[in-house]
């Protein structure tokens, strides 16, 4: 069997000028440092500014290539332009394909928004080449809305439409991580967990493998881990995955917090690859 396939979300928390202690130019090294010892395969992040972006694509040059586009891209809101990106690691991983689309009944329309929706919200999906095997996998990272939870509900219908077409199209074992903003037992997470929808796939919840009991991941900078609170960054798997084990990283240097958000890390295996 292949060598396990580790997959992180990790929302970075975008920087923000009335901060007057974890900015950006603070924690960017400390994000990077993560990203490194991790040695995860696939991260997807959220609230990746373009100057984040740029940080990042410097600190990590020859260790991961990055894929996305902005929430606004194609518009004049580009200093807005927050990325729900996917790092791929090189050494592990070929990136073959990349698109965002909206979270929206519009979701090819470029700034659209869903219902009551505070700002417009991505999807990025990338199909991935793992250099052990030679498979494709295809990945979704994602960012909900933190207001409305009709459009939260939209969002995860949306990406299963997606996921659904793509696989009409050539089907590909999946993976789909991101900040969803919902508790673990939200309509939203529901539909994803328990597969409420009509397609022929179905989605596994990394939680089910948690070392420990399931705890929060939004942690305000404190870096206080909380037995038995909710998480709202989450990790699913296509039935073609095994999920071997999850966990969050508490990771942090000098007291400093890479961000406002663990990390979940979850490892995979591929079934059917050769021993």
């Amino acid at each position: 069997m292949d060598t396990p396939l580790r997959v992180i979300t990790f929302n970075l928390k975008r920087d923000l000028p009335f901060f007057r202690s974890h900015r950006w130019a603070q924690r960017r090294e400390i994000a990077a440092e993560l990203c490194r010892r991790s040695k995860a395969d696939l991260i997807g992040v959220q609230e990746l500014m373009p100057d984040m972006r740029r940080d990042l694509e410097e600190l990590l040059a020859g260790e991961y290539a990055i894929a996305g586009f902005g929430r606004y891209y194609g518009t004049r809101h580009t200093n807005e332009d927050e990325h729900s990106d996917i790092l791929v690691r090189l050494e592990r991983a070929e990136l073959r394909y990349c698109k965002t689309f909206w979270l929206s009944n519009r979701p090819e329309q470029y700034g659209s928004r869903g219902l009551l929706a505070a700002y417009p919200r991505i999807c990025t999906v990338a199909e991935i080449r793992l250099r052990d095997s030679g498979r494709s996998i295809r990945v979704f990272n994602t960012h909900f809305d933190h207001i409305s939870g009709p459009a939260r509900n939209l969002a995860a219908r949306i990406i299963l439409q997606y996921m659904q077409e793509l696989d009409l199209r050539e089907p590909m074992p999946k993976l789909l991580m991101g900040d969803l903003n919902a508790s673990y037992d939200s309509r939203c997470v529901r539909i994803l967990r328990e597969n409420l929808h009509q397609y022929p796939f179905r989605l596994q919840d990394a939680y089910e493998k948690y070392d420990g009991v399931r705890s929060n991941t939004y942690h305000r900078f404190a870096g206080r881990v909380k037995a038995g609170r909710s998480p709202i960054d989450y990790i699913f798997a296509s039935e073609e995955f095994e999920i071997l084990s999850s966990r969050i990283s508490t990771f942090s240097l000098d007291g400093e917090y890479p961000s406002d958000h663990f990390p979940l890390i979850a490892d995979l295996v591929l079934k059917g690859d050769a021993e």
